[in-house]
């Protein structure tokens, strides 16, 4: 099935490389399914034509008109509207029900920065003249679960620019918005991501993303099925729906969470950020199903202790630090954030033994959160964690960095160190020596006592934030970038390894935020080079050797599949963040999950203080352990 998926999209980037004209059609007014005909390309692409049809939806740059119910060509197969370009703010006279003709000249659009994705059908905009006011606006389509049964990435190209309607609809990414560091906010975008009641939610799987695949096989001419025969593709989820519910003309944003049940949706279809998206109709606010709300981790008992992971999300704090143009953040609400974060690490995490920090600024604003943890664990009834904060200032350009807090009430410091702040690697494309390690990670050993024993419990945790994929697929930066997540894996699986040659029975945890999934991504398999289980050279574009042995236990493998994310991007549930176990640890682990407080919440929900959800973007990785050497309960 995903060779068969994979073959039509490179047919469909090899048809939008040429334009089809056809003379004998030019300036005339046609049908506007003619316009569309059945194929992703239109068959009279680059021509001056006329359509005549109703308003359906007015944007910032454009609007909709779709033929007359009575008027349309019954071929369930052509599309009944068109996007008409305006570029500008639409003429007065597309008024939502007018019956128009509009004249212009035929495009498939797409975006310079988006080489693979499908274009759009479009008429930019010469003139319009109105037929008729105030026309009932066609009748919405039901989309349904048959239309995506082909789970092609051009499965609803008949419906581009038409009315549709959804009878229930599943949350699967919540409402995003543009966050402001400096005063801790966000405003909501309107943006969130679903698919249709009865369809798994879509997650991230193994292998290169259909799209980039289509685009390195035809660009090295069958380099990927000649050199990488099991390379494995990913289809992208084609099933999944970017819903835009301000983009139109009066309309107001919907602030959804991932896990509610939209009822009644209707909007027009149209294709952006190569995703079918719907444009919600303005005024309309669907039937809504209640907020998920996130439950606390369980407590541990006196023989156990808890290890989590912990990215807090440009962590500025509100002292201008002139070593970097860092944002400085407002007092109050660098305030704000305090009690957010302390509010989750007190009634959601437990108040954990370890925390690994990721994305924080200074020792400074650490000391604050644990001194906020502090005064609020003791107003509740709670005893004093007497969380002790380390960091040590790192490469990072914007100042942020791996730390920790440790409950020094129960856990004692043995050790603590950065690691490779001085390594570095040459830069493929400026041939210069860069820093391998911007956020450097941190090495922490520490202990905790066993009366049953009468000797301390120790171990070792090392928290991470390794490079992101910011320009992974990007021609200009992915041999660089590509390059310096391959060594940071290599370094970082060396480093563990050196230490169980040298002790075998030393424990080892990693953490963090890894920036990688749990699985090869066609291009690279970090988590299998850190785990000591790369993928195969022949499945992949750059691989490692395998450098760890005895191998490690990457524990998101260990947990429920549906429960196998810490992240969403475009409506994909993804893990980025990790733990990590050596061996010897495997008698000791007692669970591991994701605190679900922070990436199945809107955006929104940054603004309201008195709550812990959205005090980032990522999901707590949280791990128990018992200081007994016991089998584990199976998962």
């Amino acid at each position: 099935m995903i060779e068969m998926k994979f073959l039509h999209y490179a047919f469909v980037l090899a048809i939008i490389s040429f334009t089809v004209v056809s003379p004998a059609l030019a300036q005339k007014e046609m049908p506007i399914a003619t316009v569309q005909g059945d194929n992703n390309i239109s068959p009279v692409n680059g021509e001056r034509i006329a359509v005549t049809g109703i308003v359906t939806a007015r944007m910032r740059t454009g609007f909709f008109v779709q033929s007359p119910d009575e008027k349309t060509d019954g071929n369930p197969s052509t599309s009944e509207a068109i996007f008409v370009f305006t570029r500008t703010e639409p003429d007065s006279k597309a008024v939502v029900g007018n019956l128009v003709t509009v004249a212009g000249k035929v495009e498939e659009f797409r975006r310079n920065n988006e080489p693979a994705s499908l274009t759009i059908t479009e008429l930019v905009f010469e003139s319009i003249r109105v037929i008729s006011p105030t026309n009932p606006i066609p009748k919405a389509v039901p989309l349904t679960l048959e239309d995506f049964k082909p789970n092609r990435v051009d499965q609803l190209e008949r419906l581009e620019g038409m009315r549709v309607s959804i009878a229930e609809l599943a949350v699967t990414s919540p409402t995003d918005g543009r966050v402001d560091i400096k005063t801790a906010s966000a405003v909501s975008n309107g943006t969130f991501y679903g698919v249709l009641k009865g369809i798994a939610r879509p997650f991230r799987e193994a292998g290169m993303d259909v799209v980039e695949a289509a685009m390195f096989d035809e660009s090295t001419k069958g380099r990927l099925k000649i050199d990488f025969p099991k390379m494995p593709v990913f289809d992208g989820n084609p099933e999944r729906l970017r819903v835009e519910s301000s983009l139109q003309a009066g309309a107001s944003s919907l602030d959804v969470s991932s896990g509610m049940l939209l009822r009644g949706l209707t909007g027009v279809l149209h294709y952006s950020y190569r995703t079918n998206t719907l444009l919600v109709d303005p005024g309309y606010r669907p039937a809504v199903t209640t907020a998920i709300k996130p439950n606390p981790m369980p407590q541990t008992n006196e023989r156990q202790f808890s290890v989590v992971g912990m990215n807090i999300e440009n962590f500025f704090d509100d002292v201008d630090d002139p070593a970097y143009k860092e944002d400085v953040v407002e007092t109050a609400a660098f305030q704000n954030r305090l009690k957010k974060i302390s509010l989750a690490v007190r009634d959601l995490l437990r108040l954990p033994d370890v925390i690994g920090i990721v994305e924080a600024e200074s020792i400074e604003g650490l000391r604050q959160l644990s001194k906020r943890i502090s005064v609020d664990s003791i107003a509740a009834g709670l005893a004093d964690p007497k969380y002790e904060a380390y960091l040590f200032e790192g490469n990072d350009g914007r100042g942020i960095d791996n730390a920790f807090l440790v409950k020094s009430s129960r856990v004692k410091v043995l050790e603590i160190k950065q690691l490779g702040k001085d390594n570095k690697y040459k830069n493929p494309g400026t041939k210069q020596d860069n820093f391998l390690n911007d956020r450097t990670p941190l090495f922490l050993r520490a202990g905790i006592d066993d009366p049953t024993t009468g000797k301390p419990f120790e171990f070792a945790a090392i928290v991470n934030h390794m490079k992101s994929y910011l320009g992974y697929n990007d021609p200009r930066q992915m041999e660089n970038v590509r390059l310096k997540k391959k060594l940071q894996a290599e370094y970082l699986a060396k480093f563990v390894q050196d230490r169980q040659k040298t002790n075998p029975n030393e424990k080892v945890i990693l953490l963090g935020d890894f920036n990688s999934y749990q699985f090869s991504d066609g291009i690279m398999d970090m988590m299998g080079t850190l785990v000591g289980k790369p993928a195969a050279k022949d499945s992949l574009v750059i691989s490692s050797e395998d450098l760890v042995d005895p191998d490690l236990i990457n524990l998101v493998d260990v947990i429920n599949p549906s429960e196998r994310y810490s992240y969403t991007f475009d409506g994909n549930a993804q893990v980025l963040d990790h733990i990590i176990v050596t061996e010897n640890l495997r008698k000791h682990l007692r669970g591991f999950g994701f605190l679900r407080v922070n990436a199945d919440h809107p955006e929104s929900f940054r603004n309201d203080a008195s709550r812990p959800e959205r005090f980032s973007d990522h999901d707590p990785a949280v791990a128990y352990f018992s200081l007994d050497a016991t089998p584990a309960p199976n998962n």
